[in-house]
């Protein structure tokens, strides 16, 4: 498989609109384990045994930990890279829904958001 881009990054110029982050985290789809390398609000690469088609929505399952708890974020994202990595599979896909299982989110993002203070009346 060679390197393989959408339209859109065929220009040689790097079009992110969102500040990426390294990340090492598992991954699952269609029920196979990957490892993500890096993340951002709008997109996600990561690795996976499992062939994925440029352009097809594909779900996963993010796991992370945050203040000490095991969370699952399920994401939908649109595939607009993929890479021959050895015996693997780098896959670049735009976020489109993610979003916590369960009653996840209230709690995530109470904690993740500050709260605005109250104005000090004097």
């Amino acid at each position: 498989m060679q390197n393989t881009t959408s339209n859109e990054a065929d220009s040689g110029a790097d079009h992110r609109a969102a500040v990426r982050f390294e990340t090492d985290l598992p991954v699952r789809i269609d029920g196979a384990h990957g490892r993500t390398f890096n993340i951002s609000a709008q997109g996600i690469y990561f690795e996976t045994d499992i062939p994925q088609q440029l352009g097809a929505l594909v779900n996963f399952t993010l796991e992370f930990n945050l203040y000490g708890q095991t969370h699952h974020m399920l994401c939908e994202a649109k595939v607009v890279r993929l890479e021959e990595q050895g015996a693997r599979i780098g896959v670049g896909a735009r976020l489109l829904a993610p979003f916590f299982a369960g009653e996840e989110t209230a709690e995530i993002v109470a904690v993740a958001v500050p709260q605005p203070q109250a104005a000090n009346a004097a």
